[in-house]
C-alpha cells in the first residue's frame, strides 16, 4: 500500500478548487506541490504518468512494489517522456506530470482539470464559431478611422446594393452600385436609384435578386431599378444639395459585396461636356465600381451620386435627381429645357481671369460661354464662345443651381402646358458691348420608360 497523504495535503487537496491546479494555470513553481497522484486518478483527467520516476529521500520499500507493479501493467505500452525536475517530491506526484507544450494564445474561458484534448476540441469550437478577422481595404480604413465613422457607415449596408449586368455580345458591361430609394416590406420589392446601363441585375447579398429596369433618363444617365431581395433593405437618410467645399465620404461595393469607403472633399471647379452642366467633381479617387454610389455628408445623409468612377470622380447633386424623380412620380414624364451651351462659373474661375474681368469689364459674376450648338437658338441670336452671360432672374451662381432651375421651367411646363421664354444678359467682352436678349425654350420631354 502507498504511504497516506500527510493530514496538512489531505486538508489543501480538499480546500484547493480544480481550477487552480498548476499544470493548467501555468504555475511557474510547480515544486512547492508535494500531492500524491495514483495512476488511476491520472487517467481520470487523461495524463500519462511518467514510467521511470527518480527516487527521492524518505520513500518506502513499498513504494518500489508498486512501481514494479505499474511496470509489469504497463508494459508493452509507449515510454512517456521523462522531464527532469529539481523538486524533491514523491514520485507521482503533480511536481512529475510532463509539461505539456505551449498552445497558441486563446479567448477561450480556462477550462480546468480537463485534459489537453478535451481543452483543444472547446478552443477549436470556439475558434469555428468566431467570425473572420477580415481586414478592412486600406483605403477604407483611412476613409472611417473612428467608430462614429464605421457606426455611420453600418447604418447604411442594407441601403447600398452593387449591379451587374450579364455579357452582352460577348462583352461584360462593368459592374455599378445603386442605393435604394423606396422599399416595400410586405411585397419585398425595391426601388434602385444607379448610373443608366441595360439588362440590370441587381445583388445587395446572396441570393441575388433580378431587377427590372422601369426608368432611364438619357441626359443624366441616370435608371431607376425594381428588385425583389429577400434581405431586408432600407431607404437612407437624403439630403438638400451638395455644396462646394464640402467633405463627404463615398461609398460603393466591391467585387466581394464588401462597402468601400472614399474620404475627400467637393472641389472649387466646375467643368461641362456636351450641354451637360450639371457635374461636380470630387479630389478622391473613386474605385472602379463605384459609379452610381452614394456621396454622404458626416451625419450620413447622401448628398449626390457618382457619374464617373476613377481620379477627380464626377458627381450629380442629389438635388437634380430629386427633382427628376419628383417630376416623373407627379406626372409620369420628365421635360427640361433644350440648353445647347457649355458654361463655366464666373464665380470659380481662376483668380486672374476674375481679375481681368473685373479690371476690364466690371464683371463680377455671371457664367462664360465655353462651347455653344452649330445652328442653336443662342447661336442664331448672336450668342458666340467667350460671352459672359446673366440670366434674368435670380436662378444661382453655380451651374448645379442653374440645372436646378431649368429643371424648375420643365415642372412650370409639364403643369401649365404654355410655352416660355428665358431672358438672358449677353457681354461680348471683346467688343466690348452688352445686350439682352429674349430666349425661346424648347422643352424635351421623356417618360422614362424603357422599350
Amino acid at each position: 500500500m502507498p504511504p497516506k497523504s500527510s493530514p496538512a495535503m489531505s486538508a489543501r487537496s480538499k480546500s484547493t478548487p480544480d481550477s487552480d491546479l498548476p499544470s493548467h494555470d501555468g504555475n511557474p513553481n510547480p515544486g512547492s506541490w508535494s500531492g500524491r497522484l495514483t495512476r488511476s486518478r491520472a487517467k481520470q483527467i487523461g495524463l500519462v504518468l511518467p514510467i521511470q520516476a527518480v527516487e527521492s529521500p524518505g520513500i518506502s520499500s513499498n513504494n518500489n512494489k508498486k512501481k514494479r507493479r505499474i511496470e509489469e501493467e504497463t508494459a508493452g505500452e509507449s515510454p512517456a517522456t521523462v522531464i527532469p525536475t529539481t523538486t524533491t517530491g514523491d514520485p507521482g506526484t503533480l511536481a512529475r506530470r510532463p509539461i505539456h507544450p505551449p498552445q497558441p494564445h486563446s479567448t477561450a474561458p480556462r477550462i480546468g482539470r480537463e485534459s489537453s484534448w478535451i481543452a483543444q476540441r472547446k478552443v477549436d469550437r470556439l475558434r469555428k464559431a468566431t467570425l473572420r478577422d477580415a481586414e478592412d481595404e486600406p483605403s477604407t480604413a483611412a476613409a472611417t478611422p473612428t467608430p462614429s465613422d464605421k457606426k455611420m457607415v453600418l447604418g447604411m449596408s442594407r441601403s447600398i446594393v452593387r449591379v451587374s449586368s450579364p455579357p452582352t455580345e460577348g462583352k461584360s458591361i462593368s459592374p455599378l452600385t445603386g442605393t435604394v430609394i423606396s422599399w416595400d416590406g410586405a411585397t419585398k420589392r425595391a426601388m434602385i436609384l444607379t448610373i443608366y446601363s441595360t439588362d440590370f441585375k441587381s445583388k445587395p447579398h446572396e441570393p441575388q435578386p433580378e431587377g427590372r429596369l422601369i426608368f432611364v433618363n438619357h441626359h443624366y444617365s441616370l435608371a431607376i431599378l425594381e428588385i425583389t431581395s429577400d434581405l431586408p433593405l432600407q431607404v437612407p437618410t437624403f439630403g438638400s444639395a451638395a455644396k462646394y467645399g464640402q467633405e463627404i465620404l463615398a461609398l460603393s461595393r466591391d467585387e466581394n459585396m464588401s462597402l468601400v469607403a472614399r474620404r475627400g472633399a467637393i472641389t472649387w471647379s466646375d467643368g461641362s461636356l456636351m450641354w451637360r452642366n450639371h457635374y461636380m467633381f470630387l479630389d478622391c479617387d473613386v474605385p472602379e465600381g463605384g459609379e452610381g454610389g452614394p456621396v454622404v455628408d458626416y451625419c450620413g445623409s447622401i448628398i449626390a451620386v457618382v457619374y464617373r468612377d476613377g481620379p477627380c470622380a464626377a458627381i450629380i447633386s442629389i438635388s437634380i435627381i430629386h427633382a427628376l424623380y419628383e417630376m416623373w412620380e407627379q406626372f409620369s414624364y420628365v421635360a427640361r429645357p433644350v440648353f445647347d451651351m457649355d458654361l463655366k462659373s464666373v464665380e470659380l474661375a481662376s483668380f486672374s481671369l476674375r481679375e481681368e474681368l473685373s479690371l476690364k469689364h466690371n464683371i463680377e459674376g455671371g457664367f462664360i460661354v465655353e462651347h455653344i450648338a452649330n445652328d442653336s437658338a443662342p447661336e442664331n441670336l448672336s450668342v458666340r464662345r467667350g460671352d459672359v452671360i446673366f440670366f434674368e432672374d435670380k436662378c444661382g451662381t453655380t451651374l448645379p443651381e442653374i440645372e436646378d432651375y431649368l429643371l424648375h421651367l420643365g415642372r412650370r411646363y409639364l403643369g401649365e402646358k404654355r410655352s416660355m421664354v428665358l431672358k438672358l444678359e449677353v457681354h461680348d467682352i471683346e467688343g466690348p458691348c452688352k445686350e439682352t436678349i429674349t430666349l425661346p425654350l424648347e422643352f424635351k420631354v421623356s417618360s422614362g420608360k424603357v422599350a
